[in-house]
């Protein structure tokens, strides 16, 4: 990855929907030039995905949660199982396995609390063998959110 192939996925990260065209100009180079590169970066698993950030308040999922989690334990059967338990769950934007003094750390987004407590009903009843404890931490107001990464050398 070159200067150029950084400054690519920069640009590409603020706006994934900009013209080939303008980032063409943007790094003089042609706009199939730009593209090829697009394409490698693609290929080769730079760039893993081309999604659309949709507003939470467009779709009413305004509150956000961060759930901590306490496994009994982290066999590996158990942390597959809770993998794909993950994979339907809606609710749940991003998951970590983390140190420390829990397991997991879910961010999730809900409309509202009844809604939180139907997906903790789920997630005790579904997954009561695996989790000893959990606990909600709700986010009173979004201070920083991106997933822009840093392309520097």
């Amino acid at each position: 990855m070159d200067d150029i192939d950084r400054t690519i996925l920069s640009i590409l990260q603020e706006n994934a929907d900009i013209p080939g065209k303008v980032i063409a100009d943007a790094v003089n180079l042609s706009t199939s030039a730009v593209e090829r590169r697009i394409g490698k970066l693609k290929q080769d698993g730079i760039i893993e995905k081309i999604v659309a950030v949709v507003s939470p308040k467009a779709v009413d999922r305004t509150l956000s949660i961060l759930v901590e989690l306490e496994f009994q334990n982290e066999h590996r059967h158990t942390l597959e199982q809770f993998q794909r338990w993950l994979d339907r769950a809606p609710e749940v934007q991003s998951c970590w396995y983390v140190t420390g003094d829990v397991d997991f750390v879910l961010l999730v987004a809900v409309r509202d609390l009844e809604e939180y407590n139907g997906f903790v009903d789920r997630l005790m009843n579904e997954q009561q063998a695996l989790v000893r404890k959990y606990k909600s931490l709700i986010a009173l107001k979004t201070v920083k959110h991106g997933l822009a990464l840093s392309v520097d050398e």
